[in-house]
């Protein structure tokens, strides 16, 4: 756009404001058009106005003064898309809420021995893998965000170890979106920046992990399955998996809430709807919550066939470490 539609555009919007206001805010938002000098900007509005002496205005033709409000085009929205990523065809297993380095290591274990006995095709983190407590907006006397890093990394490591020609899809939660947030809050300009990501922090790329945006819906053939915190207050519900029900009004699965369950319900053609809801592999006595929260160890599996069908099956870990 040449110099003086942006001054146009710029009086068109704040001509209520003084001449210098206006030009500060050319500097603001195009200073290099003006070699940062906020005189040459203010000259150029009171061009546009009319207002820069007699000689100015019969030099230059009476057009060169309107504002184009006939020419206003509707903005460019800011809304970012994102469509859904599907699973391929196949046996997935379905890992969330671990919370690294606040998991337990039992079930956790038991869960990826029972992804490799069923011989999945690929796992699907569904958020809040790893904690980010440091980052937090919660107050912890132990914040230390390289250590919690060091230990994720790891657990990723033994996921591409454990599962070496296998597809790991990562759909991060809420604890995931502390980093962003925290950069945010603490340290805008380096919220946009692509060595703040948490991708490039983590090196998901590196290790053959797919990272998807956050808020980004998955389907498992036509299921769709998201971390939970995106629908909000479905734990609130009998259970999750009712309050999902609630929400969704479609099959659904989630995570976020730590807890296992079923909801089973027939519309009124006769057809039958289930959601659920996946446990956790996290310590279940926090101190923030550490008693009556109903929580339980828990993963899931779903098989999509390439139809778009799909069975949906969810485990829970028993204290003993047996999967049932």
């Amino acid at each position: 756009m040449k110099r003086i539609d942006i001054v146009r555009a710029a009086v068109r919007r704040f001509r209520h404001l003084p001449v210098r206001t206006i030009a500060r805010h050319l500097i603001n938002t195009h200073g290099d058009m003006f070699g940062g000098d906020l005189e040459k900007a203010r000259s150029a509005v009171r061009t546009v106005m009319g207002r820069n002496g007699e000689v100015i205005r019969n030099s230059t033709h009476p057009d060169d003064f309107q504002l184009g409000e006939r020419d206003i085009k509707m903005p460019v929205t800011w809304i970012k898309r994102k469509p859904a990523y599907t699973l391929p065809a196949g046996l997935w297993g379905i890992l969330a809420d671990v919370h690294i380095p606040f998991h337990e290591p039992q079930p956790l274990a038991a869960a990826i021995e029972y992804f490799e006995a069923q011989q999945v095709t690929g796992l699907l983190l569904n958020g809040d893998m790893f904690d980010c407590s440091a980052v937090g907006f919660w107050p912890n006397a132990h914040r230390d965000f390289n250590a919690e890093l060091e230990s994720f990394i790891d657990f990723l490591d033994i996921l591409r170890y454990r599962f070496a020609d296998k597809p790991i899809v990562y759909k991060p939660g809420n604890h995931e979106y502390r980093l962003p947030r925290y950069f945010v809050s603490q340290a805008p300009d380096l919220a946009e920046s692509p060595l703040a990501a948490m991708e490039t922090v983590c090196g998901f790329e590196e290790r053959n992990i797919t990272f998807l945006d956050y808020f980004q819906k998955v389907y498992a053939g036509k299921l769709p399955i998201i971390h939970g915190h995106e629908m909000r207050t479905i734990d609130r519900a009998v259970n999750p998996a009712r309050g999902l029900f609630l929400k969704a009004k479609t099959f659904a699965a989630c995570s976020h809430c730590h807890s296992t369950s079923e909801h089973t319900a027939r519309d009124l053609n006769g057809e039958i709807i289930t959601t659920w809801s996946t446990g956790c592999l996290c310590d279940l006595e926090p101190d923030y919550n550490p008693y009556g929260n109903n929580w339980n160890w828990g993963f899931a599996l779903v098989n999509v066939d390439k139809s778009g069908g799909f069975e949906f099956e969810n485990r829970r870990v028993m204290p003993s470490g047996k999967v049932k």
